[in-house]
């Protein structure tokens, strides 16, 4: 049997070492959010444990007839971290074999381990948002609590969301890495035709992964988002704001004076703002509020009458200025100026 490229090799070692994270970075993370947590609650899934805002989860879970979240209701806990270590020992002993078939064989148990996780994870979530207690205070007949698998999903008033934690993402790396050296090892030919083109295309891979794990703002839907402040449906694409938190809740605006109030508020503490977004009145895009221009003028018309129009450029707010003959304002005047109840 053939032996392994030397790159193969350090993939496999490499592989096989990522793996070490799952014993201290969380793998897993449930995220919710309703009008009355603004900022969120979450749930971390380590190798062994579950910590974050779980007896709050769990309390509120009760009221609809779902068990508490305990450690103990999960046996996997028992086991997990002696399947990591076999996992990472399969890697660690094909790259001393140094044998394609044992690079294959981990590549495999790898990927078999990834779905197997999110079986058990389905099965767990089925059980658990689905057998609810009948004489729970509050009960919905035909309704059930599943948490979604992997993405969001609304249940009642809360937005819930399941997706990879830090060693989630580090256990995929790995995964890919131990693939890509099964397909350096199955078609080198190719591999060596392509190896140009196959550095932009996984540094493209490695780029979407990255943007996935990162906070950004959310298109704003006009005709149907309802503004967080005033309750009022936007409708003009001219005018809208958004604030993003670094956990990724989103909060919608329309108009600059609503966003304002909501800062003053103090609902969210500064610290915990990922994104300040106002729409550009020429545009209709989102662009940074601090970096805006801004006009203040009777003609704007904004929908809660804070008459304020933001620019992303300081020629279209001199244009418009020729006409509306109004006032302009730095992004530190209308966090001052602009509030409104």
């Amino acid at each position: 049997m053939k032996t392994l490229n030397p790159f193969s090799r350090i993939a496999l070692v490499l592989s096989a070492g990522m793996l070490l994270a799952a014993y201290y970075v969380p793998l897993w993370q449930i995220l919710m959010w309703a009008p009355q947590y603004p900022e969120g609650l979450e749930m971390k899934i380590w190798i062994d444990n579950i910590t974050g805002d779980v007896k709050i989860i769990s309390a509120l879970n009760h009221y609809i007839g779902m068990k508490h979240i305990e450690v103990s209701m999960f046996p996997e806990f028992g086991y997990m971290k002696y399947i990591v270590a076999a996992v990472i020992g399969a890697g660690l002993l094909a790259a001393v074999i140094n044998k394609r078939s044992a690079l294959v064989g981990y590549a495999l148990l790898l990927l078999g381990c990834g779905v197997a996780a999110l079986v058990d994870f389905y099965l767990w979530g089925y059980n658990y948002g689905h057998n609810l207690d009948p004489t729970a205070p509050i009960v919905v007949p035909g309704m059930s609590y599943q948490p979604p698998l992997l993405g969001t999903r609304q249940l009642l008033n809360f937005t819930a969301f399941s997706g990879p934690a830090t060693g989630g993402w580090i256990f995929f790396a790995s995964a890919l890495l131990a693939f890509a050296a099964v397909a350096r090892e199955v078609c080198p030919l190719r591999w060596q035709t392509h190896r140009i083109t196959a550095t932009p295309v996984a540094a493209l891979l490695l780029s979407f992964a990255l943007a996935s794990c990162t906070v950004g703002p959310a298109p704003i839907q006009y005709g149907t988002d309802a503004c967080h402040h005033c309750k009022m449906t936007l409708m003009d694409p001219k005018f809208g704001a958004e604030i993003v938190t670094r956990k990724g809740k989103v909060y919608i605006f329309d108009d600059t004076g609503c966003l304002v109030s909501f800062l003053h508020a103090g609902e969210v503490k500064p610290a915990d703002i990922a994104h300040t977004l106002i729409t550009d009145f020429t545009t209709g895009t989102l662009v940074d509020a601090a970096a805006a221009f801004y006009l203040q003028a009777d003609a704007v018309g904004s929908p809660m009458a804070s008459n304020l129009a933001a620019f992303a450029h300081r020629a279209d707010r001199d244009a418009f200025q020729k006409t509306w003959h109004g006032a302009f304002l730095t992004w530190q005047q209308v966090t001052t100026q602009a509030a409104h109840p």
